[in-house]
């Protein structure tokens, strides 16, 4: 059954106070055409992909290696033509495989599907830098299509589950809003990756937790970690969260056993491949895993980044030592969250139950807490890292909405310095200026229920932002300095990025938790 808060006599000076995305979705009600409202957000979803889609990628026209664009055409070129035992070892100083076996599959299934239609796509040695308007068209379809299979159904089923209480139009805007972010789409449609697929089994296993089908959630996780191993920025949290539901009585022991087993098989079945040489393995572990490129990767709006500027800690320390000084750091980022969240759900078992609803905004909270917490101390990090705890925030986007609004703001600056080396500097204002408009302008229109200290900060760094793109684009920066702009970008970031960290934390660790007394235990046998 549609709820719907229909506005009463006076309703266009209520709705006055809301954002456009939401009166949008009031005119649709009151015009009896809730039917239309999902159709609608997802083909505008889908043209707004599409026309980020027509401007330039990374690497385009830059030989010898080009970018991440041609990384993705060539994995599916050698999986198709070289055996599996060869993936992780051939030719690894042109864009050498360096993502778990998942990614292998679907660059694998891709190049599969573009030597039907045309070989000399993914032609072995043959193909390198080929950007003929028809295989550039193949490549942006299938981000289009694996976005649409895996990550759009996620978010449309979770905000539409019973466990995400909310109206109609609160809904229905989440769900627009989260479609139409503009980061993922212009680091997926744009500068070109597959975030999508690894965010939206994310998604999944939120949806599963919210649920509570923990067996489920285990495996969507364990698909997530095994396309893209940043997703281990979220694997505290996720582990706190099952581990405490494995002390529920009377079947914590055999949901601890079941989880054990569910995980092992599932990556046993992604390693299936190389399971027979420990040299293979191995192999897959250093490539996932490449230590040895340093603490961070260009300039990226993390804590070691921005204690770059005045100390140089790849200069002082070495390897090693960087390293255990990331992950020291990175635990004591994450650790209070995880322990709350531990503690939250594990008292679930003294005869009351958090409702699923609150669980699933724990476990939301968590999943920020513990991916910042990897994004500003962990070890090797890129810019587009910020899209994982982008995208926990974002389920967060009824609960918190300046706060979510604010740091997609922030979010999107952060990557400018990346979107810029790709030529997309059009679409990233167009796009930056449409979320503001649609979700988030501290004045057109004002959102009433936004604190006014809130606004004001928020002003300040729209500001701080608008005036550091302007110097940019109008002053030079001195000789001495070629990157003054990215490194200030950097700082200012990273700055509000630790902000916000501050703040989930806080959100986090006073959050009103209810709790409903059970007189059956709601974890069943099966889970």
């Amino acid at each position: 059954m549609v709820v719907l808060l229909r506005p009463a006599a006076g309703g266009g000076a209520r709705r006055g106070g809301v954002v456009p995305t939401e009166r949008w979705f009031w005119f649709l009600g009151e015009q009896d055409a809730q039917g239309i409202a999902l159709p609608v957000t997802l083909l505008f979803a889908l043209l707004v992909r599409w026309c980020v889609a027509l401007h330039g990628y990374s690497g385009r026209g830059m030989s010898p290696l080009y970018g991440d664009y041609e990384a993705q055409r060539h994995w599916m070129e050698l999986t198709v033509h070289v055996a599996p035992s060869e993936w992780y070892f051939y030719d690894l100083a042109y864009w050498g495989l360096d993502y778990p076996p998942l990614t292998a599959f679907q660059s694998w299934v891709c190049g599969r599907v573009a030597h039907l239609i045309d070989p000399s796509w993914v032609a072995l040695g043959q193909s390198r830098g080929i950007e003929t308007p028809a295989s550039k068209l193949f490549m942006r379809s299938t981000v289009l299509v694996l976005e649409a299979l895996i990550y759009v159904p996620a978010v449309v089923l979770l905000f539409r589950s019973r466990q995400m209480p909310m109206n109609w139009i609160a809904r229905e805007t989440s769900i627009f809003s989260v479609l139409l972010q503009p980061c993922l789409i212009m680091i997926d449609h744009g500068h070109f990756q597959y975030n999508s697929v690894m965010l939206g089994f994310l998604v999944w296993s939120v949806y599963f937790a919210a649920r509570e089908r923990y067996l489920l959630m285990a495996v969507c996780f364990c698909l997530s970690l095994m396309f893209k191993q940043m997703a281990l920025y979220f694997a505290p949290a996720v582990f706190a969260f099952l581990l405490a539901k494995c002390f529920r009585s009377p079947y914590g022991v055999q949901l601890f056993v079941k989880l054990g087993l569910v995980v092992i098989g599932t990556f046993g079945i992604m390693l299936l491949p190389w399971m027979g040489s420990s040299a293979q393995l191995h192999q897959i572990l250093i490539r996932v895993f490449p230590v040895a490129r340093g603490l961070y990767e260009d300039k990226v709006a993390n804590v070691w980044c921005a204690v770059n500027a005045v100390a140089k800690l790849r200069v002082m320390f070495g390897t090693s030592a960087l390293v255990r000084l990331a992950a020291g750091a990175t635990t004591l980022a994450f650790l209070p969250s995880c322990v709350h969240l531990f503690r939250a759900v594990k008292r679930s078992a003294v005869g009351q139950a958090l409702l699923p609803a609150d669980a699933v905004k724990l476990l939301c909270y968590g999943l920020v807490n513990t991916s910042l917490a990897f994004f500003l101390f962990s070890f090797q990090v890129h810019e587009k890292s910020i899209l994982l705890p982008l995208a926990p925030v974002l389920l967060l986007i009824h609960e918190e909405p300046w706060a979510v609004n604010w740091f997609v703001q922030v979010a999107l600056f952060s990557l400018y310095p990346l979107l810029f080396r790709d030529g997309l500097q059009a679409p990233y204002w167009v796009m930056a200026i449409g979320w503001s408009l649609l979700r988030s302008c501290p004045a057109c229109p004002a959102d009433k229920k936004t604190p006014l200290p809130v606004l004001n900060a928020q002003w300040l760094t729209m500001l701080a932002m608008v005036a550091l793109h302007a110097a940019q684009a109008l002053i030079p920066p001195p000789p001495s300095l070629p990157d003054l702009y990215v490194v200030l970008n950097v700082m200012f970031s990273c700055s509000m990025f630790v902000i916000f960290f501050a703040y989930f934390n806080y959100r986090q660790l006073t959050l009103p938790l209810v709790r409903a007394r059970t007189a059956r235990s709601r974890t069943k046998k099966d889970n």
